[in-house]
């Protein structure tokens, strides 16, 4: 197979820096990006990735600046994966109280998670519609499709980035350019040490039970280890760059738009999707009763 171009954020550690490893070691090429040039760490530098700046929360302007100096490193780029991230945990009442500024954090979360994702995914899609190809990995959570107590901030913009790639998947399919939701579940990386940085999951003195997500951060890392399922990295990252290349247990599986990984983010998944469709049908007498009669429709010739 010929190498492919990618460009990874967030590549200075967790799964940016594992997918980049491994997609070196199988003789493609990567665009590195990290916050400043000392962060790119010496296994990646080493393999031969190519470093470039960004910051997701500078203005769009310089967003799409640095997807076009990505452009130039290597001519043009495969496979864009927009992978950084961080979470802000908090029960919702309380984002409020605990920082600095009403809400300022969580605005930053969406600003990182989503506003600079779609920034860099604009500053490629002309390259992509020229060459008629191209890959969008959108690095969203099982927390997209599924809300979990006190991480109402990180789900809302997960939940945002999976729709605006639902639609950005139909609005380029015609150009051959390709979209992908990557739904991880909990695996070894450093986010749960990090997310502490911007989340007081412990400080509430209101919710206070496990079912409101109290020591969340805590908690969910002991869980994983007492039902022995955690994730691994290495192995999330071959499974990427198996849907990449259409190989091993990706091969056929071209059409769908999400890529669920890890054990605990398919039953996570599989759960909701019951959940809706028992919804939907328990509503059902509901929401047929509110359309125009039929005898009524010649009223509407405008709709």
């Amino acid at each position: 197979m010929p190498a492919k171009v990618w460009l990874i954020t967030g590549a200075s550690s967790g799964i940016g820096l594992s997918l980049a490893q491994y997609v070196l070691l199988q003789g493609d090429h990567v665009v590195a990006t990290v916050r400043s040039l000392s962060k790119l760490p010496d296994t990646l530098r080493d393999a031969g990735a190519k470093a470039l700046v960004l910051d997701l929360n500078a203005c769009d302007a310089d967003i799409r600046r640095a997807g076009e100096e990505a452009l130039k490193v290597y001519g043009h780029i495969d496979v864009l994966v927009n992978n950084a991230a961080y979470g802000v945990v908090a029960p919702v009442e309380e984002l409020k109280q605990v920082y600095h500024a009403v809400l300022d954090d969580m605005r930053a979360q969406f600003q990182t998670n989503v506003f600079g994702a779609i920034a860099l995914v604009q500053a490629l899609l002309p390259s992509f519609r020229a060459r008629r190809s191209g890959q969008i990995f959108n690095v969203s959570s099982v927390c997209g499709l599924s809300g979990f107590s006190s991480w109402g901030a990180y789900c809302a913009s997960k939940a945002a980035l999976e729709l605006f790639s639902d639609a950005l998947s139909q609005e380029v399919a015609p150009f051959g350019i390709r979209v992908l939701i990557i739904e991880p579940g909990y695996f070894s990386t450093n986010f749960f040490q990090t997310a502490p940085l911007f989340s007081h999951d412990s400080d509430s003195k209101v919710y206070t039970d496990p079912s409101q997500g109290y020591r969340t951060l805590e908690e969910v890392p002991k869980q994983h280890v007492r039902d022995g399922q955690i994730g691994d990295v290495v192995k999330l990252s071959a499974r990427i760059y198996e849907v990449v290349h259409g190989v091993g247990m990706a091969q056929g599986l071209r059409e769908w738009l999400r890529v669920p990984l890890g054990t605990d983010s398919g039953e996570r998944l599989r759960w909701k999707i019951n959940t809706i469709q028992e919804n939907v049908d328990a509503f059902e007498q509901i929401w047929r009763s509110t359309d125009v009669e039929p005898d009524r429709l010649k009223f509407y010739p405008r709709g």
